[in-house]
């Protein structure tokens, strides 16, 4: 059975592909249906949309958007994913997300350059496309520059909290994001729950406390989970009568063995996850 992925990113972020590659890609391994979700932008949805539709492939709109939860009274900073929205309804959130993100990067620039480093912006792959830039770009350009071996010793070097140039992102918080998903018509999930480190008790707590706040949503498939936490994860779903979401987060070749249509421990990304979705969804193009 055909295989989906509703987690992915291109240019118009921080992966490395263009819409239509991935599109081709995701052709290629015989997907079934996908969405772009690059950070912070839906730059990169019209093309992706109309290589979709010409290579018979289900797509939906998406985006990921840097966010924060406050859990017994601590700040844990999460990524919120959005569906099935109306990108022009969105849009007007976008530009302010842009903004931010912006803001962001030049303090990063800042906080790098006190250490004697400098980045600029063709270190960051700005050359010709209008992407938004992610602490991803900047780890790859310390890589590419020698200040790190590899990109996760970038990241907790310089860029992660403890690292020498950690600069807090100044995100909306998750009622917020949710609230904006909501009134473009869109689908709020809870993007890869293993990577905020918690104990699976604070976990369901979080996602709980979450719904009360417009969570309709989990990605429960992911290469940072593996099969037994994406079981538990699908358990609280079903407990809890949300949709179960999954995708690779594919930025490009040469993650570490990440590819599309998979999530931890080879796990596929089901249809079954987009079918339902569907019901909830008017933004979908086949």
């Amino acid at each position: 059975m055909p295989n989906i992925d509703l987690h992915m990113h291109s240019i118009f972020s921080d992966g490395t592909y263009t819409p239509a590659e991935l599109v081709a890609y995701a052709k290629q391994k015989g997907l079934s249906a996908l969405s772009l979700t690059d950070h912070d932008t839906i730059d990169g949805l019209d093309e992706a949309r109309q290589h979709a539709i010409s290579a018979g492939i289900r797509f939906l709109n998406g985006i990921e958007i840097n966010s924060f939860f406050i859990l017994n009274s601590k700040r844990v900073n999460i990524h919120v994913l959005g569906y099935g929205f109306d990108p022009e309804a969105l849009q007007p959130y976008t530009e302010q997300l842009k903004k931010l993100r912006y803001e962001h990067n030049d303090a990063i620039r800042k906080a790098l350059q006190k250490l004697g480093i400098e980045i600029t912006d063709s270190d960051l792959g700005l050359q010709s496309t209008p992407n938004t830039i992610t602490r991803l770009n900047f780890a790859k350009a310390l890589v590419q520059k020698g200040y790190a071996e590899t990109v996760k010793e970038a990241l907790t070097k310089y860029l992660h909290r403890g690292g020498s140039a950690f600069v807090e992102y100044n995100t909306h918080p998750f009622s917020t994001v949710a609230k904006m998903i909501h009134d473009a018509g869109g689908i709020v999930s809870l993007a890869h729950p293993a990577e905020y480190k918690l104990e699976n008790t604070d976990t369901e707590h979080m996602i709980n406390s979450m719904i009360q706040e417009g969570l309709d949503a989990v990605e429960c498939i992911h290469p940072s989970q593996d099969s037994k936490y994406a079981r538990m994860l699908m358990d609280i779903a079903v407990k809890k009568n949300l949709f179960q979401t999954g995708g690779s987060d594919f930025h490009g070749p040469n993650e570490s063995g990440i590819d599309l249509g998979f999530g931890g421990d080879n796990m596929v990304i089901p249809e079954s996850f987009l079918s339902t979705l569907l019901n909830r969804s008017r933004h979908v193009d086949f």
